[in-house]
């Protein structure tokens, strides 16, 4: 019955609280700390080159802080506590960033705080999928909530109060991240467990798909609200445009269950890369119907939401037992890397080839990472390692 599907995943969400506490500050967090952190850099006088350097430094401890996470709970074996640490040590250094004076100085607080805070994901990943399985998008479904909350609300607030009030804003989100994880419940891996992690085939066309995936989002991170207002759109509408595209990728993890109770995860995770070429082909041709961009938008549930869910799960298939959290660890860190260098050459591409140029070229790098992973899987019994085995259905 549906009411009872309801019942009981309100009944699962109200018993984890705690890692749901923990996605809706941890992404409340990124939605205060990527859309508005610049503002705040250049209230304390940094200029623009300044400004994107620092800004980089962001993505740089993206790629290698949740490896470093990842290993040393598949080797210490209690992943709990190292997301702890992680937490509190995310919030000290922070609560450092009013005295820090000069270029120097705000790079050591941001590299150190983000460093920690990126670590915390993946090992709260591996414990959220070891205690959900199927129903991990109902616990995950809260980070994408404090995203579009803290996206919307905030600008309205710092208007009025001032652009300083970022601080302590970031200071009380980093501080309930780890007061959430002070109440995750333990779910620990004993370390003689503890598997090195092979490159198998499989798993690295996986994460170099996974690398192209963020590489083709690049240009709609970085561009996509000035590509709208080119063809018309009112700063209002975009907000909307924005909104809905997270809520769309709310109700997908909510119902995501379903459709991994019916298909495999690498059927998933194939068709997600196949409807980013779809969505930013949407952008680049349709963007004056309006329905066509409502349309694209409404692909975010399935290019991101989908595309995350079945990421995480194939992410731990393809490690197997003993070497999950590095698994997890290594997705986080070819994303963040192709999310780097996506935002890097769309600058470019907006300058040589034209707004839509750029999307286009978007396109090309979805649909060379769709037909990367199909051959890869039509081909798989000729490759070590092949597809991972389906998850188990609960």
């Amino acid at each position: 019955m549906p009411s009872a599907r309801v019942e009981a995943g309100v009944r699962g969400l109200i018993r984890d609280w705690p890692r749901s506490l923990f996605y809706l500050a941890y992404f409340s967090a990124m939605g205060v700390l990527v859309p508005y952190w610049p503002l705040y850099l250049h209230l304390r006088g940094f200029g623009a080159q300044a400004i994107g350097q620092l800004m980089a430094l962001l993505a740089l401890a993206r790629v290698g802080a949740p490896y470093v996470g990842g290993f040393l709970v598949d080797h210490a074996g209690h992943r709990v506590a190292v997301v702890r640490i992680s937490a509190f040590l995310a919030f000290a250094i922070f609560t450092t960033a009013p005295w820090a004076q000069g270029f120097a100085a705000e790079a050591v607080v941001m590299m150190g705080f983000s460093f920690f805070w990126y670590a915390t994901l993946p090992s709260l990943e591996a414990s959220t999928l070891a205690a959900h399985g199927t129903h991990y998008g109902r616990v995950r479904l809260w980070g994408s909530i404090g995203f579009i909350v803290m996206v919307a609300a905030l600008g309205p607030v710092l208007g009025h109060h001032g652009v300083a009030l970022i601080v302590p804003v970031l200071a009380v989100l980093l501080c309930a991240l780890w007061l959430a994880t002070l109440a995750v419940p333990r779910i620990e891996g004993p370390a003689h467990e503890t598997r090195p992690l092979v490159l198998k085939p499989g798993l690295v066309v996986f994460l170099l798909a996974c690398f192209l995936m963020q590489v083709s989002y690049g240009p709609y991170y970085t561009f996509y609200t000035l590509y709208l207002e080119r063809f018309g759109y009112g700063t209002l509408e975009i907000g909307l445009l924005w909104a809905f595209a997270v809520a769309c990728e709310v109700l997908l993890f909510w119902q995501a269950d379903r459709l991994f109770a019916r298909f495999r995860e690498q059927t998933l995770f194939a068709a997600t890369l196949a409807l980013a070429f779809v969505r930013w082909i949407l952008i680049a041709l349709c963007a004056r119907n309006v329905g066509f961009v409502i349309t694209a938008q409404l692909l975010h549930a399935f290019t991101f939401g989908l595309y995350h869910a079945a990421a995480v799960r194939l992410a731990g298939h393809y490690a197997g037992p003993g070497s999950r959290a590095r698994a997890q660890a290594l997705y986080g860190s070819a994303a963040g890397a192709g999310a780097g260098i996506g935002a890097l050459w769309s600058g470019y591409a907006w300058s040589d080839w034209g707004p839509r140029g750029m999307f286009l070229a978007a396109a090309a790098v979805a649909g060379a990472a769709c037909l990367m992973v199909g051959v890869m899987w039509f081909w798989r019994n000729r490759l070590t390692g092949g597809p991972p085995v389906a998850a188990e259905r609960r």
